[in-house]
């Protein structure tokens, strides 16, 4: 018998309808609506930090791989996979999808975003109006499917992320003193809000599926629409950014491939293990996709899911590089 988890996301999938398709210079954005009915009252990061509610900080003297997170309020706070934390020793991404129960303070798994910088620039973590670009958040999302599987841990490739983030610097010309993901979006930041009239959010949207020419990238999807409607725009960014280099092929995927592609998350393989904050993980992977849905209060949260999570020719993308990115070791306190 299926854990009720599991249950619980493979009943929410099944009723997503796929709305009309909005598209421009080789995106299609398909909006996807569900079962509205989430009434579970949490606040998101964003909201939480600057409500000084929640205090986010080194661990110590520091450690890459983890930060501390302390909620004060009353009620829970939600942490969406890929959200950027800025300032203190070096900016952060979270690797996993997680809630921060009320009144608690948790530890929560990131990856280092910004190579060239090991000191305090703020007391505390800020919030970053960006997230993990599509491509970084994809390899993020697979190396930490592979840790989970191998260790149980939401341990994601450190090295993989800076090459990552040196490979999108290169592509987009930005030189950046601390190879900071960040200086990335700001370069960029005029020539994506170009898109702002094109993508939007609409009425009765809890996510969407995300695709590149005649490719499937990846789909989002969150309990409510309140909370599509405070992500989804800095989701939308993350894969305008795959697009502003590049030949721009014009063949596009239509309603009945996203069909498809949700059968086929559908047919996936689910896990479940405990969430690093309260609730469960439960892993999706499939033949050429792989994901996580968050699952508290007895709520599917939020829902990522990657085709092609695997960089198969990563070796390739990265062989531009003359002097390959140095590694530290990320596990050491600092």
């Amino acid at each position: 018998m299926a854990e009720k988890e599991i249950v619980a996301v493979q009943e929410f999938l099944k009723l997503l309808e796929v709305g009309k398709k909005q598209y421009k210079d080789g995106l299609s954005i398909f909006p996807l609506h569900g079962a509205t009915g989430s009434t579970y009252d949490y606040v998101i990061l964003d909201e939480a930090i600057r409500q000084k509610v929640l205090i986010v900080t080194e661990i110590g003297s520091g450690t890459v791989p983890e930060i501390s997170v302390l909620n004060k309020a009353n009620k829970d706070v939600f942490i969406m996979d890929g959200q950027e934390l800025i300032g203190a020793k070096q900016n952060r991404i979270v690797n996993i999808s997680l809630v921060v129960p009320a009144e608690s303070e948790i530890k929560i798994p990131v990856s280092c975003v910004e190579q060239g910088r090991w000191h305090h620039t703020s007391e505390h973590f800020h919030e970053s109006e960006d997230i993990s670009y599509a491509n970084l958040r994809k390899t993020q999302k697979a190396s930490v499917l592979r840790s989970v599987a191998v260790g149980g841990e939401f341990r994601a490739d450190q090295g993989e992320v800076w090459d990552n983030i040196a490979y999108k610097m290169s592509v987009h010309g930005v030189a950046s003193p601390t190879s900071a993901m960040s200086d990335i979006y700001k370069e960029e930041k005029t020539r994506i809000s170009g898109y702002s009239d094109i993508f939007k959010i609409v009425k009765g949207q809890l996510g969407a599926v995300f695709c590149i020419g005649e490719n499937i990238f990846g789909m989002d999807i969150f309990d409510k629409e309140e909370t599509c409607n405070k992500l989804m725009p800095r989701i939308i960014k993350s894969y305008v950014m795959e697009i502003l280099y590049g030949e721009k092929v014009d063949k596009q995927v239509k309603k009945e491939d996203i069909k498809q592609f949700l059968a086929r998350v559908m047919e996936s393989s689910f896990s479940v293990r405990k969430s690093p904050g309260a609730g469960m993980t439960v892993s999706i992977t499939g033949k050429e996709l792989g994901g996580t849905s968050l699952i508290a209060r007895d709520t599917v949260i939020h829902t990522a899911v990657f085709n092609r999570p695997e960089q198969e020719h990563k070796e390739e993308e990265y062989s531009y590089m003359r002097n390959p990115v140095s590694r530290r070791d990320t596990n050491i306190i600092r």
